[in-house]
C-alpha cells in the first residue's frame, strides 16, 4: 500500500466536508489537552498559595498529587475515549464509502450507553495490556542496572550485556504492541456486536504486518502536527488516512478468506460477510489504495 497514494485519496474523500470532520477530530485531543492542562493548573495553584512544596508533586508518596492525578486521569478517560471512538465512527461513514450507509448525528452517537460503554472499557483494557506488556521492559532493565552499578566481573559483563539486549527487545515488542492498538476505535466502529476485549485482542493480529502504514502515516504527517497553524488539519488527515487504511485492510482480509474458501483451502470464517459477486470490487479497490 503506498502512502503518498493513500493520503491523496483519503484528501479527495474530505471535500466538501472538511470543516465537520475537522471539528469532530479535534474533539478528541481537545479533551486530552483540557485535563493534561488542568492538572498542571491545579498543581500551579498548589505551589502558589504553599499549599504544597516543589517537591512533592514529583513524589510518589505525595496523597495530594496522586489524588489530582487520578481524578484527571480518569475524567480524560471519561471523555477522550466516547469523543474517539464516536469520531471513528463518523470517519467510517466517510471512508467506508457505502451509499446505504447513512451519517447519524454525531451528538447521537456520543451520548449512547453502548458507545460509552465499549470505549471506556476497550481503553481500559489497552492500557492494562500495555502496563503488561512493560513487565519485561522493567524487569530486565532493573536488572541491567543492578550489573551496571557494580564492579563488573567477565561473567556480569556478558550478563549485563544480555540484559541490556533483552530490555531493548522487550521495548521493541512494546512499541509493537501500541502501535497494534493504534487501531482499536476504528476496529470499534466497524464491529459494533464485539465485545470491547474481543476487538482489543483482534487488533493485534490485525495490524500484523501492516504497522508500517501507521508509522508511514505518522512521519508524514508528523511536521504538520508540531505547528499549532497546521495541527488541525494533519490531525484531520491522518485520522482519516487510518480510518481509510483500517476499510483497506478489512477488504482484504475479506476477500483473502473468500477466496480461500472458493479455492476449498478451508471455510472462510467471515466468508458470509462478504457477497462473492463483490469479490472483484474489492480486490480493485485494494489495489488502487
Amino acid at each position: 500500500m503506498k502512502i503518498r497514494e493513500l493520503i491523496r485519496y483519503s484528501g479527495r474523500l474530505l471535500k466538501g466536508r472538511r470543516a465537520r470532520t475537522m471539528m469532530i477530530c479535534l474533539l478528541p485531543f481537545g479533551a486530552e489537552l483540557f485535563f493534561r492542562c488542568a492538572e498542571a493548573a491545579v498543581f500551579s495553584l498548589l505551589l502558589y498559595f504553599g499549599s504544597a512544596e516543589p517537591m512533592e508533586l514529583f513524589g510518589a508518596d505525595s496523597a495530594l498529587r496522586l489524588a489530582v492525578t487520578g481524578i484527571c486521569t480518569l475524567l480524560r478517560w471519561l471523555t477522550a475515549a466516547p469523543l474517539m471512538y464516536a469520531a471513528a465512527q463518523e470517519l467510517y461513514v466517510i471512508t467506508s464509502e457505502q451509499p446505504r450507509r447513512r451519517s447519524v448525528p454525531f451528538s447521537r452517537i456520543l451520548l449512547k450507553k453502548r458507545t460509552f460503554r465499549r470505549s471506556i472499557s476497550a481503553a481500559l483494557w489497552t492500557r492494562a495490556l500495555g502496563l503488561l506488556g512493560l513487565v519485561p521492559v522493567i524487569f530486565f532493565g532493573a536488572w541491567a542496572y543492578m550489573l551496571l552499578r557494580g564492579r563488573l566481573r567477565t561473567a556480569e559483563v556478558f550478563l549485563a550485556a544480555n540484559a541490556l539486549f533483552l530490555t531493548a527487545v522487550s521495548a521493541l515488542l512494546w512499541l509493537s504492541l501500541r502501535l497494534s492498538f493504534m487501531a482499536v476505535p476504528f476496529l470499534l466502529a466497524r464491529y459494533p456486536q464485539q465485545t470491547a476485549f474481543r476487538t482489543v485482542i483482534r487488533s493485534v493480529g490485525f495490524m500484523r504486518g501492516r504497522k508500517r502504514v501507521f508509522l508511514g502515516l505518522m512521519a508524514v504527517y508528523l511536521p504538520p502536527l508540531l505547528t499549532i497553524v497546521l495541527l488541525p488539519q494533519g490531525l484531520t488527515g491522518l485520522m482519516t488516512a487510518m480510518s481509510l487504511s483500517t476499510d483497506i485492510f478489512i477488504r482484504e482480509d475479506e476477500y483473502l478468506e473468500t477466496d480461500r474458501a472458493d479455492s476449498g483451502l478451508g471455510k472462510a470464517r467471515n466468508a458470509g460477510t462478504l457477497p462473492h459477486g463483490k469479490k472483484g470490487r474489492v480486490k480493485a479497490a485494494a489495489d488502487k489504495a
